[in-house]
């Protein structure tokens, strides 16, 4: 009769608490494996490459790694502030001024991390219409996508700079066609983004004027908006949210080309025979998305301090009726990657 083999108990207990081990993983994995979280993000325009950071961050699969599953929304939302507000939306990309306006009408919304860390906005227009300076708006025709939005409220920052009013000038609503209207002579100027319809029209041929709303007063540039429902029931889904969006930032100025590349599959159109232009867009979007303060603060961050002069300003133009503290319209507590 074969002897039967003991195994001793110091060699078996260990086993015993690997099969365990092995066997609660695959239940926790298979099994109850969370379903990520849906978050929309309102883009605020036309899929573009100036949102490089989402592209990228949505193909390496950022997002999906912090356990959301994100949706893009390019469609024109004239309330994004109170929507966001409220909670029925998660994340919006909006600029600061429109943060400042809407808190001082008691929304309750907060910048958490910033995509330009210089305002943007620009009045263009064709070099033989000699306006090259704010003044020189008097009487003119200038489009914009609409009457809400970073663009609208740049443009009567920068009216109020010359002493002027909307009154003082014909506005016209374009939608997102800057470069057609003024290149068809539809209007004597655009107010559009540094990044985008000055480079946009020189590929054209056309020779241009551009008012850097930057050289007459500071704003805060455009960055992510939520609600503080949100930043209050859901602090770990904001800070995955930037935490991931930073990470497709941070990838982004390390691999320009393939940037480039993975953002033609979320805008095709800037590809083809738009490609060359479209890469410059995309370039110098990179350089507004850093500057001295994110140097020593790291990308997305936002200087308190900027918001603070850039309200006092509006308050002196007449754009907002109160001053709000600077704590409540930024938040840098989520720029961690």
């Amino acid at each position: 009769m074969a002897k039967k083999t003991q195994w001793p108990w110091p060699l078996i207990i260990p086993v015993l608490v690997l099969v365990a081990t092995i066997t609660l993983g695959t239940l926790v994995l298979g099994g109850c494996r969370q379903e990520p979280q849906t978050v929309k993000l309102v883009m605020g325009y036309v899929p573009n490459v100036q949102f490089a950071p989402w592209y990228v961050a949505q193909e390496k699969g950022y997002f999906e790694d912090a356990g959301l599953e994100l949706t893009m929304d390019y469609g024109k939302i004239n309330d994004v502030m109170r929507l966001l507000a409220a909670g029925e939306i998660d994340f919006a990309i909006a600029g600061g001024d429109e943060v400042i306006v809407a808190r001082s009408q008691d929304l309750p919304v907060t910048y958490v991390m910033a995509l330009y860390a210089r305002f943007p906005a620009a009045v263009v227009s064709m070099k033989d219409a000699g306006i090259s300076e704010p003044t020189a708006l008097r009487g003119r025709t200038v489009g914009i996508p609409g009457f809400y939005g970073t663009n609208y409220i740049a443009l009567k920052a920068i009216l109020a700079w010359a002493g002027l009013t909307e009154a003082d000038v014909t506005v016209l609503p374009v939608g997102y066609n800057q470069v057609a209207v003024l290149s068809e002579g539809k209007v004597d100027a655009v107010v559009g983004f540094d990044n985008n319809e000055p480079i946009q029209l020189h590929n054209l041929g056309f020779e241009t004027n551009v008012i850097h709303s930057y050289d007459y007063f500071d704003l805060v540039g455009h960055g992510v908006v939520t609600g503080e429902t949100q930043m209050r029931d859901n602090p770990k889904r904001v800070q995955a949210f930037v935490r991931a969006t930073l990470k497709g930032m941070d990838y982004a100025l390390k691999n320009p080309d393939e940037a480039f590349e993975i953002c033609l599959k979320f805008a095709p159109e800037s590809g083809g025979p738009n490609a060359e232009v479209q890469k410059q867009v995309m370039l110098e979007s990179m350089r507004l998305w850093q500057s001295s303060f994110t140097d020593v603060h790291g990308l997305g961050s936002s200087d308190p301090a900027a918001w603070s002069v850039a309200q006092q300003s509006m308050l002196e133009w007449g754009l907002i009726p109160k001053e709000i503290p600077a704590e409540l319209l930024v938040n840098n507590d989520y720029i961690d990657y």
